[in-house]
């Protein structure tokens, strides 16, 4: 997975001053860059599984320093979904949000 830091680091990499133009970066393509940056700085696609728990999908993001964490299914290897810090705060929050209606409305009941 290609992200936005790694064509930062791309970027830092060829640029030298704003008198220069990168015309090596212009030539390259995605494959060049994996084949030069990605390798050097390899690490393996952290994932997790459809039927992991949130607890986990959250220790994942936090223990592997990333915002990202791509849903594989574990058949088809496909990507189902992609976890973000954002998507789980916007969870516990509809999540929290609808268990007080119902915990009100319940206590209306008795």
């Amino acid at each position: 997975m290609l992200t936005i830091t790694d064509f930062i680091n791309i970027l830092h990499r060829y640029y030298k001053s704003p008198m220069v133009q990168i015309y090596e970066l212009e030539e390259h393509k995605i494959e060049t860059w994996r084949e030069l940056y990605l390798q050097e700085t390899f690490k393996p696609l952290v994932n997790i599984s459809p039927d992991a728990s949130l607890f986990d999908a959250v220790n994942s993001l936090i223990k592997n320093k990333i915002h990202r964490l791509p849903v594989i299914d574990p058949v088809s290897g496909n990507a189902l979904y992609i976890l973000t810090h954002k998507r789980i705060l916007k969870f516990l929050q509809l999540f929290v949000s609808s268990s007080r209606c119902f915990y009100k409305q319940l206590m209306h009941l008795h």
